[in-house]
């Protein structure tokens, strides 16, 4: 089975969640954060600095991850009076039977069950590197809608044959 690790392409700046008070107290699952300038997140559907997701893709994740609870991150621009909205990955439980790490930290290859296949596992993990943050992984299948539905700010990396 082929396996894909996401890489975010470019740099961006994120500002860190504030607290407003007034967001704060109607939905505490809401992370809200100013920003100047929104149309720098245009060129991304995949922040993985905190693991965010863009609308775009968050719908083709949600075939894959049914039942999920996703947490927004709202990036506002108050002058303007717009906004933007990113998804946080949530956690997923299942994860693959063994993980090798290339000399980096990333991931190299995973392997899955084959009885897992579609059953237990979703085709999308969340795999801690052992230097830095989380990466993650997708399944050919879903590397191809991906690239079908124009996805932006992201390299599709082929982790090894297992």
């Amino acid at each position: 089975m082929d396996y894909f690790m996401i890489k975010q392409t470019g740099t961006i700046v994120i500002p860190k969640e504030e607290s407003f008070a007034s967001f704060a107290a109607s939905s505490p699952e809401i992370s809200v954060r100013p920003m100047a300038d929104l149309s720098q997140l245009d060129r991304f559907d995949y922040i993985a600095s905190e693991t965010l997701i863009s609308d775009r893709l968050k719908l083709l994740f949600e075939q894959y991850l049914i039942e999920q609870d996703w947490k927004p991150c709202v990036f506002i621009d108050q002058e303007r009076k717009l906004q933007k909205t990113f998804w946080f990955l949530p956690s997923l439980p299942y994860q693959p039977r063994k993980i090798i790490y290339a000399s980096n930290g990333l991931p190299a290859a995973i392997y899955i069950e084959e009885s897992d296949f579609a059953k237990k596992s979703p085709g999308i993990f969340r795999i801690r590197c052992r230097k830095g943050p989380h990466t993650v992984i997708v399944h050919l299948s879903v590397a191809e809608s991906m690239l079908r539905r124009g996805i932006c700010g992201l390299e599709l990396v082929r982790l090894v044959e297992n």
